[in-house]
């Protein structure tokens, strides 16, 4: 990402000690928006791995029983067969395409299943059905609309995560896995060719957190400095976007959906912070006057608990999509949704790693009172299985008793 240069006046320092990161940070409060420029990344640390260590996973996951394995990885259902290659995939509100969540969500649990056990013929099958999606060029046949790119980037995420896990497997056909690459190499390109421009709320909202997780999530694929900034700057960005409670003004005036666009910005910002910290860079830790990713999820949680804290935007009502009074939030994030998914899947890594912050036993008990079946918990928006790649093992008996 090229180095930007602005007026004294306007530039704030902040600095990651652990990467060593300068971001500038232009303010002129008569500026519409916010310019980052990353001036002095490090070279990634770890090229190849992208939301988590597949190897290191592993060994943890050898540790639990057989019966605590397959309930956070269980096998796929192995329907193989049916996922011929989508060149267009239905984008929300359209009619046109056909869905790709099936061939997303078979891939992630596939994915999952082989981290945690191996298994040659689950890695034959995923890798067989990716290579059939390759050589029918899915996914290529893209008008230029926002909406079709967010489906692109819904699907593509979790294959590059998947990818990144599966690539190293023994045996690997070379013929696949170059003509696999390739065809993600050419879906990348055409994400370029389709970004909305800057004066689109898109370049800037939620839309703007998933794009560069994808950027990102490729970038520590191949070693792509440049893509990977991308995601790190976006993550910035959305802190300095930031209101001093912790929401974020494009998610939450959107009426009904506020808190559930709060959570989308939320889940694509977890996974960013994610991929950071594989390569040794602390997202997670930054803030920018106060706000960080942990005042949005503090929001989110006491947004859910109280609407009156975010009433307040909501009232803007702007392009809630959907019919429901402003008044009545949209909560339904909080269960699960169609194809064995769940929004709120990002919660997994973020409880693992700060079991002891109270955002994060607050989100347990949030979840155990909407929905305790919460776990195996997959989304695309994430990049997988989080329960398999990031959760300690879920008490068994208790469920059972249950």
């Amino acid at each position: 990402m090229a180095s930007m240069t602005l007026p004294d006046k306007w530039i704030s320092r902040i600095t990651i000690p652990s990467f060593g990161l300068l971001v500038l940070l232009g303010c002129d409060p008569g500026v519409s928006g916010t310019a980052w420029s990353i001036v002095a990344p490090s070279q990634l640390e770890r090229p190849g791995v992208v939301l988590f260590d597949p190897v290191q996973r592993h060994t943890v996951l050898e540790r639990m029983n057989a019966d605590e394995r397959t309930f956070l990885c269980g096998p796929p259902e192995e329907e193989w067969e049916s996922f011929k290659a989508i060149t267009r995939p239905r984008a929300p509100g359209q009619r046109r395409g056909k869905s790709a969540e099936p061939f997303a969500m078979e891939v992630m649990r596939a994915t999952a299943w082989v981290v945690a056990t191996h298994d040659r013929a689950t890695v034959s099958a995923v890798v067989g059905v990716m290579n059939r999606w390759a050589k029918g060029k899915a996914l290529t046949k893209l008008d230029e609309t926002t909406n079709e790119l967010y489906a692109l980037n819904r699907t593509i995420l979790p294959v590059i995560v998947s990818w990144s896990a599966l690539k190293d497997q023994p045996g690997m056909d070379r013929e696949k896995t170059g003509r696999i690459e390739r065809w993600l190499g050419s879906l990348m390109q055409l994400r370029q060719q389709m970004a909305p421009s800057a004066d689109k709320i898109t370049s800037r909202n939620n839309h703007h957190y998933l794009d560069a997780s994808v950027d990102m999530a490729w970038g520590a694929l191949r070693g792509d400095q440049e893509s990977f900034d991308k995601g790190v700057a976006a993550y910035m960005g959305a802190l300095d976007d930031m209101r001093a409670d912790g929401s974020l003004p494009l998610e939450t005036e959107r009426g009904a959906r506020a808190l559930w666009y709060q959570r989308h910005a939320i889940a694509s910002l977890v996974t960013i912070a994610e991929m950071a910290s594989v390569q040794g860079i602390d997202l997670y830790g930054q803030d920018v006057q106060g706000k960080s990713l942990h005042k949005a999820i503090e929001f989110l949680v006491r947004g859910v608990n109280d609407l009156s804290l975010v009433l307040p935007y909501a009232q803007v009502n702007q392009n809630s999509g959907t019919t429901q009074d402003w008044r009545e939030q949209d909560l339904s994030f909080l269960e699960g949704r169609g194809h064995g998914r769940h929004y709120m899947a990002w919660a997994e890594p973020y409880r693992a790693r700060f079991p002891d912050r109270t955002e994060a036993r607050e989100l347990t008990a949030l979840l155990d009172r909407w929905d305790p079946e919460f776990q195996p918990a997959i989304d695309d928006y994430s990049g997988g299985n989080m329960s398999c790649f990031f959760a300690a093992p879920p008490d068994l008996p208790a469920r059972d008793q249950g």
